[in-house]
């Protein structure tokens, strides 16, 4: 109920109709393992380097319709352009399917930043971060260790695939992964 009051509130401040689809209600079933790459860990001053988005539907990763996107070296006002360019296009690839990834926040942090000024919100879709989806499977109990909760480390106790390279596409077929292991049955 918090989530819809909020979602309410934030479409009163859309000042890009054109994004209206964000609030609406998904019925897909569908959710997007999200990652992306950057020029640091600070979400209010990183660059924008790289973003990987991709559909999980049923037990299915859709590598095939990712969507993959690198924001080129250039000037700073032509870079700041193509980072919104690409945060952009994320959102209206996205739509309104919930957003699946490890370390989401930062993700979601650094495309609000620079949406925001251009549509009036922040990315409004629900988020699914999967090392809580892991801690809630592997809570610590008499005689259990607290988890692990290191991205590679969630991966070996899954017995899921090594990420190999770490990069922004390893990373969301790794996250979509751990989800498709971890998430709750279908109602």
């Amino acid at each position: 109920m918090l989530s819809d009051l909020r979602k309410s509130l934030n479409r009163r401040y859309l000042t890009d109709p054109a994004y209206a689809f964000l609030f609406d209600e998904d019925g897909s079933g569908e959710s997007v393992a999200l990652a992306v790459g950057a020029s640091s860990f600070d979400a209010e001053n990183a660059d924008l380097l790289e973003v990987v988005a991709i559909p999980i539907r049923g037990n299915r990763l859709l590598a095939s319709r990712r969507l993959h996107l690198r924001t080129g070296p250039s000037a700073p006002d032509a870079a700041s352009r193509d980072q919104e360019r690409a945060a952009l296009d994320l959102l209206r690839f996205v739509g309104a399917r919930p957003l699946v990834g490890y370390y989401l926040t930062f993700a979601v942090a650094l495309i609000d930043r620079l949406v925001k000024p251009r549509i009036g919100v922040q990315v409004p879709n629900p988020m699914i971060e999967v090392s809580s989806l892991y801690y809630d499977h592997h809570r610590p109990t008499a005689g259990r260790p607290e988890p692990d909760l290191r991205f590679d480390a969630i991966l070996r106790h899954l017995d899921l695939p090594e990420r190999g390279t770490p990069g922004p596409l390893a990373d969301a077929v790794s996250s979509g992964l751990i989800y498709l292991t971890l998430r709750p049955p279908a109602a």
